[in-house]
């Protein structure tokens, strides 16, 4: 055989070869280049550029990992992020930092018993990191079973008194939600008779999706007042919240039944409310307004089923992400008047100055403040619209951890109006205050 025939084959062969290293060699010069740029434009803060060049190496080499790492730091949300450091902790499943940064989302989106694997994953490959093992424990913290004993205590200027005691607890579930229950009593007291309030109630709240929040409570209470019969009653709280990505748009829903066990007088005529709420929030340049209403259904015992109808509208400046100053307006009115021992004046009118903050939030403690203070007029039926009357509210929250595993909560409301949203108003000209303290423990 001609002995160039003969090496026709590995001459091919190793033409072949020859051209796909040449090929290999140019595919990684360009990767190597377009990493550079994307990098360069990365610490430039050019989150736009850096990403288009990142997806580009990812077009040439689909497991390059610190394009995808990138991508992940790039990411417009938490949903996004976490899709590309799970893509990362597959290419490099020995590196504790991405499982850390795995770990770092799910916590974000409100799911810790999967960011607890992804954090025990990283603490196995990093048993001496201290970073790692100061998010396994914060995620072993937001996993635990919690147990709150509470105690409140609520006034008015009617002279209605109530001491609520209660015990309530949760424990984590899977996708971000937690279960739990929660028993109280309320003794009820207006100077001359007492009522009392029993209540036991399972909840369910979560995060099903990273923009969407659920919280279910249902069970049942019962009341009784001296000299009348103990009735026993459903009772149910939904409310569903969403919220844009990267938007200042919200919407927020809630469904109420709950009886109105304020005084022993409601308590004795078996007043019940039904409630449905209905508030979005959309950007308005660099301003949000929030409309929203309300339609309740009072019943009682006593006297037929009383519609109440309520407006409100706000325009709200953002200080930072902690803070807004707002100004607001409210309506509300009632189809007719009522005997059975709460107030429903026919229209009642409330414009307002307000500001929201939200302080600390270091790891230690956190609180938030809302404020109000404006004008109020009120119209009873049948009789002329009233004038203009200052009208004060307040609402505070602290929460304090005291150790690793327990944390003081508080909060108070209070309220001074001709007619003030809380409980139920029995007066005109009426102010409210209620304090709540409780002792929370994770069951670590």
């Amino acid at each position: 055989m001609n002995p160039l025939m003969q090496r026709g084959p590995r001459l091919a062969f190793a033409l072949l070869l020859m051209f796909c290293a040449a090929r290999l060699v140019a595919q990684t010069e360009k990767i190597t280049d377009l990493v550079h740029r994307a990098d360069a434009a990365f610490a430039d803060e050019d989150r736009k550029l850096a990403q288009t060049l990142y997806l580009r190496v990812l077009e040439i080499n689909p497991e390059q990992s610190h394009a995808v790492y990138r991508l992940g730091q790039l990411a417009r949300n938490d949903e996004t992020a976490l899709r590309w450091y799970r893509r990362y902790a597959e290419l490099e499943p020995d590196d504790a930092w991405g499982w850390l940064a795995v770990g770092d989302k799910y916590l974000r989106l409100g799911k810790p018993v999967e960011a607890l694997g992804a954090y025990g994953r990283a603490a196995r490959l990093a048993p001496k990191a201290e970073d790692v093992q100061q998010r396994l424990a914060n995620a072993l913290f937001r996993n635990a079973p919690a147990l709150e004993p509470a105690g409140a205590y609520s006034g008015d200027s009617d002279g209605n008194r109530t001491w609520r005691f209660g015990l309530s607890g949760d424990v984590a579930m899977r996708g971000g939600f937690r279960f739990g229950a929660r028993a109280t009593r309320s003794d009820i007291d207006d100077g001359l008779t007492t009522a009392v309030l029993d209540e036991g109630v399972f909840r369910l709240e979560g995060r099903p999706r990273p923009a969407l929040r659920l919280a279910l409570d249902a069970g049942a209470a019962r009341l009784a007042a001296n000299g009348s019969a103990a009735w026993t009653t459903p009772e149910a709280n939904l409310r569903i919240r969403w919220r844009a990505p990267d938007s200042a748009a919200a919407v927020d829903i809630r469904a109420q039944r709950m009886p109105l066990g304020t005084t022993p007088l409601l308590v004795s005529n078996r007043a019940m409310r039904n409630e449905l709420r209905l508030e979005g929030t959309a950007p308005a340049g660099p301003l949000r307004l929030r409309i929203g209403g309300r339609a309740a259904e009072i019943e009682t015992a006593i006297e037929k089923e009383n519609l109440r109808l309520q407006g409100d509208a706000a325009l709200a400046f953002p200080i930072g992400w902690r803070g807004e100053v707002s100004a607001q307006y409210h309506r509300l009115g009632f189809q007719r008047i009522s005997d059975a021992g709460y107030f429903a004046p026919q229209r009642v009118e409330t414009m307002e100055g307000g500001t929201y903050w939200e302080l600390g939030g270091d790891g230690r403690w956190s609180a938030e403040v809302d404020l109000g203070i404006g004008l109020q007029r009120l119209e009873k039926h049948k009789e002329q619209v009233g004038p203009w009357k200052p009208a004060l509210r307040g609402w505070g929250s602290l929460y304090l951890d005291l150790t690793r595993t327990v944390r003081f909560t508080s909060e108070v409301e209070a309220y001074s109006a001709p007619f003030a949203p809380a409980g139920a108003v029995t007066i005109p000209n009426w102010r409210y205050v209620s304090l709540t303290f409780g002792l929370l423990f994770r069951i670590l």
